[in-house]
């Protein structure tokens, strides 16, 4: 899109840092929000609308109450069909010689997480398909479901994820091959 990533990480690095890799997610895969959300969203909203339209009708002062449902289904379908991909073509990862960087931009600003090599001890990747894959810095969360083992579920959150992975880049193994290289020399 034209975008200039090192200028955008020029503020976040350090004086004597020297920037290896920039990429950002979802560049040659189209993302694609879960059509579970959505069609629940799509229920929601409609009932909501139904609700609220209905109560109008029957002159009833029950349609003020479908009010904030209709509004929270509106936001939340935007948010599923809109939000995510803005969210996720406003982030930019980078890996230097130190750390690998994910840059979030938001409504509210513009938030930095870092990894440091040096405290870096597992790293795993998953190839979506072909070159293209997520490399996740963060072990996956252990939930006990009571009766067994532990399990183990990602993030509990689509920001959890774009915060802690650098999701669907293209290159995967070359960039996992850079960190895993860049973990031993720290």
């Amino acid at each position: 899109d034209g975008r200039d990533l090192c200028a955008e990480l020029a503020p976040y690095l350090h004086p004597d840092e020297t920037l290896l890799w920039t990429g950002q997610p979802y560049t040659t895969r189209k993302f694609r929000p879960n059509p579970l959300g959505v069609v629940f969203m799509i229920f929601w909203f409609g009932f909501a609308g139904f609700w609220t339209v209905t109560a109008a009708a029957a002159g009833g002062f029950f349609a003020v109450f479908g009010i904030p449902f209709l509004l929270i289904g509106g936001y939340m379908l935007y948010q599923l069909l809109v939000g995510q991909k803005k969210q996720l073509s406003a982030t930019v990862y980078a890996v230097t010689d130190r750390r690998a960087i994910i840059l979030c931009a938001d409504r509210r600003g513009t938030g930095c997480t870092e990894f440091l090599f040096s405290r870096l001890f597992n790293i795993t990747m998953d190839e979506v398909d072909g070159t293209v894959g997520t490399i996740r810095f963060l072990p996956d969360q252990p939930y006990y479901t009571g009766y067994d083992s532990p399990r183990y579920r990602r993030g509990r959150s689509p920001d959890y994820d774009l915060r802690s992975a650098f999701l669907a880049i293209e290159r995967v193994q070359e960039v996992y091959r850079l960190i895993s290289e860049q973990i031993n020399r720290a």
